[in-house]
C-alpha cells in the first residue's frame, strides 16, 4: 500500500512528464483499436458489395470466331443445367447489358442500364421482385416489350405513382412496366437500382445483334461451385469448336476470396505498424523509470540507510510503471472505441465496434509498462556501491522485465418450366398460358 501511495505522489508531482509518458501507449493502443475496427468495416463493406452481386455465380462468357457457323449456346446451357446438373444448378440466365436514356412523360433519366434476361434473371442477380410481375416465359417466346424496373428508375421516373402498366421508352422504344424489384444497393444514380430488365429475345432489336454471348450460371452452395465448373468445361468443350469460337468460364466468387485474402495481408502490415507504436510506447516508459532512478539518487538512498527492504523500493519503481502503462491503456481504450465510432460512420456507414479484441487489449494494455520498464538494475548497483562503499552485495533489478507485447432439390423448391424457345419437339406453348400473370 505504501509503495501504491508513493507511486501516486510521484505521478501527481509530475503531471505533465506522467502524461507524456503514457502518451505513447494511448497512440499505441488508440491505434491498434482503431485500425482492427476500420480493416472490420472495410471487410464488411466488400461482404456486403459482392452479396448485393450475388453469389455462387459461374459467369459464362462465349466469343465466335465465325458466327456463321455459331450454335445457340443458351439452348444447349440452359437443357444442360436443367437436366444434367439440376441438383447443383439453380438458374441460367443471359447477363446482356447496354445503357440508354428511360423516359416517362417529362421525367428523362439520361443514362440507365438496361439488361437483357430471362425469367431467371433477378434470382441469379440477388433481385427480389416487390410488384407486380418478373419477366416470364410468354414474353421471351412472343418478343414482349415488357420491363421490370430498378427501384432507383422506379422511384424517379413514377415518383409515388404505381408504374405497373405504364409505358416508359427505353432508348425512344416503347415498354409496358410489368414490375418493380425492391432496393439492394443504396437506390441512387449509378447503382444496382438504376436498371430495367427487358426479354433478352429482344437482342436484334436493342441491340442489334442475334448472338447471345454472355451468361450466368447460379449455384445452389459454394461448396458446388468447383464441381459445376468442371462440368461446364467439359460441357463447352465438347459444344463449342476451337475453330468457331472460344471460351471463358468466370468463378463469380474468386473476386470475393481475393478481397478477402488482401484484407489478411492488410490486416497484418496495420497489426506491425500498431505493434511499433506500442513499442515506442513501452521504450518511453522505459525512458522515464531510468530517468527516475537517476533524479531520485537521493531518496533511494536515504531509503537504504535507514533499513527500508529491497523489495519496497523495487515495487515503488514497479507500481508506477504499472500505474503509467494501465491509465494509458484505458485512455487509449476509449479514444480507440470512439474514434472507432466516428470513422466506421464516416467511412462505411456502420457502427464499428473492435468488440472481439477487447478482453486482448485489456489484457495487453499493462505489457508496454512492463515490456518497456527493462530491468535498469545496473545504474541502482552502480548507486548502491556509491552509497554502501565495500557492499559487493547485489540489489537486484529494480524493475521486473514483464511479457513482450491473437442440395438436391427438393419438393419444396420452384421448378423450372421448359424454355419455350429451346425445347426440342412438342408444342413450344404447351401450359404456358394458363399460367397464372400472364
Amino acid at each position: 500500500m505504501n509503495a501504491l501511495i508513493m507511486a501516486l505522489d510521484s505521478i501527481r508531482e509530475k503531471k505533465g512528464r506522467s502524461f507524456l509518458t503514457m502518451l505513447g501507449i494511448i497512440i499505441g493502443v488508440t491505434a491498434v483499436l482503431v485500425l482492427v475496427a476500420l480493416v472490420s468495416g472495410y471487410n464488411a463493406d466488400i461482404t456486403a458489395y459482392y452479396e448485393k452481386l450475388g453469389v455462387n455465380k459461374v459467369n459464362v462468357t462465349v466469343t465466335w470466331y465465325d458466327t456463321s457457323r455459331s450454335v445457340d449456346v443458351m439452348s444447349a446451357l440452359y437443357d444442360y443445367c436443367d437436366q444434367e446438373l439440376s441438383d447443383m444448378v439453380e438458374e441460367v440466365s443471359p447477363d446482356l447489358s447496354t445503357s440508354l436514356p428511360m423516359k416517362y412523360r417529362t421525367t428523362t433519366l439520361d443514362s440507365s442500364t438496361v439488361y437483357l434476361g430471362s425469367d431467371e434473371y433477378a434470382v441469379c442477380n440477388n433481385y427480389t421482385l416487390k410488384s407486380g410481375r418478373d419477366i416470364n416465359a410468354f414474353d421471351i417466346e412472343q418478343r414482349n416489350r415488357v420491363c421490370v424496373l430498378g427501384s432507383y428508375v422506379a422511384d424517379s421516373l413514377f415518383q409515388y405513382a404505381d408504374p405497373i402498366g405504364e409505358t416508359v421508352y427505353l432508348g425512344g422504344e416503347p415498354f409496358t412496366v410489368v414490375g418493380t424489384y425492391y432496393q439492394k444497393d443504396g437506390g441512387t444514380e449509378g447503382a444496382m437500382d438504376d436498371m430495367a430488365v427487358i426479354p433478352y429475345s429482344l437482342d436484334r432489336a436493342m441491340l442489334q445483334t442475334d448472338y447471345l454471348t454472355s451468361f450466368t450460371v447460379k449455384v445452389d452452395k459454394s461448396d458446388n461451385m468447383d464441381a459445376v465448373m468442371a462440368n461446364l468445361e467439359v460441357f463447352l468443350a465438347d459444344t463449342i469448336s476451337s475453330t468457331v469460337g472460344e471460351y471463358e468460364l468466370e468463378n463469380g466468387n474468386a473476386a470475393m476470396t481475393e478481397s478477402t485474402e488482401e484484407m489478411i495481408s492488410m490486416s497484418v502490415v496495420l497489426g506491425g505498424i500498431a505493434g511499433i507504436a506500442l513499442l515506442v510506447g513501452g521504450i518511453g516508459i522505459m525512458n522515464i523509470m531510468l530517468v527516475t532512478v537517476t533524479e531520485r539518487t537521493r531518496e533511494i538512498g536515504i531509503k537504504k540507510s535507514i533499513g527500508a527492504p529491497r523489495g519496497e523500493i523495487i515495487g515503488q519503481f514497479l507500481v508506477e510503471a504499472a500505474i503509467l502503462s494501465g491509465m494509458g491503456g484505458v485512455i487509449g481504450i476509449l479514444l480507440g472505441y470512439g474514434l472507432s465510432l466516428i470513422l466506421g460512420k464516416a467511412m462505411y456507414d456502420l457502427i464499428l465496434f473492435p468488440g472481439g479484441l477487447l478482453p486482448r487489449r485489456e489484457r495487453s494494455r499493462h505489457r508496454p509498462g512492463g515490456g518497456g520498464a527493462v530491468r535498469p538494475g545496473h545504474r541502482l548497483r552502480r548507486l548502491r556501491r556509491q552509497l554502501l562503499p565495500g557492499s559487493g552485495a547485489d540489489p537486484g533489478p529494480v524493475l521486473q522485465a514483464g511479457g513482450a507485447g491473437r442440395g438436391p432439390r427438393g419438393s419444396g423448391k420452384r421448378q423450372r418450366l421448359p424454355h419455350p424457345l429451346f425445347r426440342r419437339g412438342g408444342k413450344p406453348l404447351g401450359g404456358l398460358l394458363h399460367q397464372p400473370g400472364l
